[in-house]
């Protein structure tokens, strides 16, 4: 009964979309979307100095010696992993296959494969929490996405980071609904270019399922030591 409703739902929304669009009714509008990227450089000595002409704040490198203890800052990070689960979905079982599906796509690109990285796997849960509330690269609070690397245990000194956002009806097995949700981003040039990009060296993989949507999140990144 559960999946006839997802399939319902599903299909009633591809209608209307299709409707919506056929009618015209969206010309002039900006659509929302399923699937959303984001990209972040550190920025040099000279282009900090602008960018604080400008603004009151910037996601500014952490740097260990004043921020909390690594001990402390693991704990924390371990009880963001270990909470995130569901009774209905493996979420260790997306999270891989979509880890594998990125790095077999690297190697068919002769890219270096990319490594899991606790601490952007613990941003990246984070972060598909809240596009449940916010599907967007804005965060809940306002802020920009990568401000999560400022939340206490999380600490990632970065070089470049980038996001892929995606989610979708959930009514297949864990496996399929990671290859759906991958599959979307390389069908779309922004997402597809995010995972191929030479820079990265690591990823996290975050996904969040809230009883009929699962949300997916891609943090990519290279650290700055």
């Amino acid at each position: 009964m559960k999946l006839l409703r997802k399939i319902i739902t599903l299909l009633l929304v591809l209608t209307i979309g299709f409707w919506l669009g056929a009618s015209g009714l969206l010309n002039g509008t900006r659509a929302g979307s399923w699937m959303n990227t984001a990209v972040d450089y550190f920025p040099t000595r000279m282009e900090l100095q602008q960018l604080r002409s400008s603004f009151d704040t910037f996601p500014l490198i952490q740097d260990t010696s004043f921020t909390q203890d690594q001990e402390g800052q693991k704990s924390k990070n371990n009880t963001i992993l270990e909470s995130n689960t569901h009774a209905d979905v493996d979420y260790d079982v997306v999270e891989q296959t979509i880890l594998t599906l990125v790095n077999e796509l690297r190697e068919e690109q002769n890219l270096n494969t990319l490594a899991s990285n606790d601490m952007l796997k613990a941003a990246a849960i984070i972060r598909a929490v809240e596009t449940e509330e916010s599907f967007d690269h804005i965060r809940p609070d306002g802020s920009g996405p990568f401000t999560v690397f400022e939340e206490e245990g999380i600490s990632y000194p970065y070089k470049v980071v980038g996001e892929n956002l995606g989610m979708a009806t959930y009514y297949m097995n864990e496996e399929e609904m990671a290859e759906l949700l991958f599959n979307g981003w390389v069908e779309s040039e922004g997402h597809y270019e995010n995972m191929i990009k030479p820079e990265y060296e690591e990823i996290g993989v975050g996904v969040h399922y809230d009883g009929e949507f699962l949300y997916a999140t891609q943090i990519f990144g290279t650290p700055l030591y």
